[in-house]
Order: structure tokens, then C-alpha cells, then sequence
């Protein structure tokens, strides 16, 4: 394997400091046209440095996840429209357990939007229960915990013992990565205590993953996807993970970006 060149060391570097970069900011950083900036992340990912994604690159790890507020940016339209396609999902007066995440940030602001009566919602994420609570009628129930700053919500064992005392119609929730074998993965022992638990207590489960994350791997495992009702995505997963969700009889729900409107 030949040596890194000087850019392409520097790219490394900013993207495993900082979890997750844009093209756009790598392309400004080091002055190169889009072209060449795209090169070299598919160069750094065939070399297993980086993993690259369609607008950007994220880190090489199993253990930690992009930073929260560069995960926002990331595929932002995409979580928008699984958001939406999952609020219809939800009918007034059920109850549902959620997870953190920036996908399911984007559901929580579309439930909040279509403002169902008699909803219940069972969480672990502060910045979900902070857009529910503009919908009129919803009880929210935030368990406590161990605070986890890089997700805006707690974990742990007192939020998995707090989740037991409940039994929901649905579980929404995200997840840090898909790998090929079908397995739903977390990063952090803590958080997949209380999805696990989620799983256990839920009527229903569904999850909400943009196409990037069946391209990211973890070290903690909370379901596999034969044990879904559904999954939301913007793009049409690998075809092995299709394959297990037709054999498991879950329903698979595409959500592509809504087109942007065009300025005049």
C-alpha cells in the first residue's frame, strides 16, 4: 500500500476528529474541485480509513458516532421524509416508545405538525419530548438516567428499568448502523440496553434509518430486522437486507427527499 499523501492524511485526520465532514467543507478546506475531493475519499474508504457517504465521509470506528449536530446536517432531507412517512404511522390516542436521534428528531417535529390527540410518548431523548410538547393533548414521559451529551438524552440501566414499567403500541426509533448480516447496532452499551427494552414492550416495532446507516457498523446489538413490523428509508436498502425483511414479512417504506422547490 503506497503512503497517504499530505492531503489525503489531513482529510483522515479532520474526519476522524470530528466523527463526520462534508464534500463542500473538505473541497473549501484544501481548495480542490469536487472531482478530485471525491477521489480521494473513495481512495481512503477502498484503504478502510474512512467510510465515505453520498455527500461526505464519517470516521472508521465501531465505537462512537458522529457528533450530534454534524449528524443533523448529514442527509437531512432524507430524515425529514422518513420523519413524515412515520408520523402517519402514528394514530391518535397510541402510545409509543422513542429513542434518540436525529432521524427520529425529524419524526417527533412531524408528529408535532400533524398534532394527533391522546398521544403518550415514552422517551429517553430531551430534544424529542422539547418539539412534542407543541402538540396539544400529548402526555410525555421522559425516563431518567445517565445523561448522554452526544445524543441530547439518557441511557442506562435506570432508563431500561423506567421502560419496563410501560407497554407500547409502537417503538420508533433509529439505530447507529445495519450490518450486512441484518443486525440492528448501537454504539454504546448504555443506549442499547434501553432499545432492547424498547423492543421487549413494544405491539409494534419500527424502524427509521436513513441509507447511511446500512453502510456503518457498531459493537452493540439490539434487534435484528426480521423482528421490524417496518422500516422507513430514503433508498432502497442492500438487496440481502430486503431479502430478510420480504422473508420476515415486514413492510418496507421508501421515503425519497422531497424535491426542492426551484427559485425564481
Amino acid at each position: 500500500m503506497s503512503e497517504l499523501s499530505k492531503r489525503h492524511h489531513d482529510i483522515v485526520e479532520i474526519v476522524s476528529r470530528r466523527g463526520y465532514a462534508a464534500i463542500e467543507e473538505l473541497v473549501a478546506t484544501f481548495a480542490v474541485t469536487p472531482q478530485t475531493l471525491r477521489r480521494d475519499l473513495q481512495d481512503l474508504s477502498e484503504r478502510g480509513l474512512i467510510r465515505r457517504h453520498h455527500g461526505g465521509a464519517s470516521a472508521n470506528w465501531s465505537t462512537a458516532n458522529a457528533d450530534y449536530d454534524l449528524r443533523h446536517v448529514e442527509t437531512a432531507d432524507g430524515k425529514a421524509a422518513i420523519g413524515q412517512a412515520g408520523a402517519e404511522l402514528v394514530n391518535p390516542g397510541s402510545s409509543l416508545f422513542m429513542t434518540p436521534g436525529t432521524t427520529v428528531d425529524a419524526l417527533a417535529r412531524a408528529i408535532a405538525e400533524r398534532a394527533p390527540a391522546g398521544l403518550r410518548v415514552i422517551t429517553t431523548s430531551t430534544t424529542a419530548a422539547s418539539a412534542l410538547e407543541r402538540c396539544p393533548g400529548v402526555v410525555i414521559h421522559v425516563t431518567g438516567g445517565l445523561w448522554m451529551g452526544h445524543n441530547r438524552a439518557v441511557a442506562g440501566a435506570a432508563a431500561a428499568a423506567a421502560v419496563e414499567h410501560f407497554r407500547c403500541d409502537l417503538h420508533m426509533t433509529s439505530i447507529g448502523g445495519v450490518d450486512p448480516e441484518g443486525n440492528l447496532l448501537e454504539y454504546k452499551d448504555d443506549e442499547a440496553l434501553v432499545g432492547r427494552a424498547m423492543f421487549r414492550n413494544a405491539r409494534r416495532r419500527i424502524l427509521l434509518a436513513d441509507h447511511t446507516k446500512f453502510s456503518r457498523v457498531a459493537t452493540c446489538k439490539v434487534a435484528h430486522v426480521s423482528e421490524l413490523d417496518t422500516l422507513i428509508t430514503d433508498r432502497p436498502p442492500p438487496q440481502q437486507i430486503v431479502a430478510m425483511l420480504h422473508e420476515a414479512g415486514c413492510k418496507l417504506i421508501i421515503a425519497p427527499p422531497r424535491p426542492k422547490a426551484k427559485t425564481a
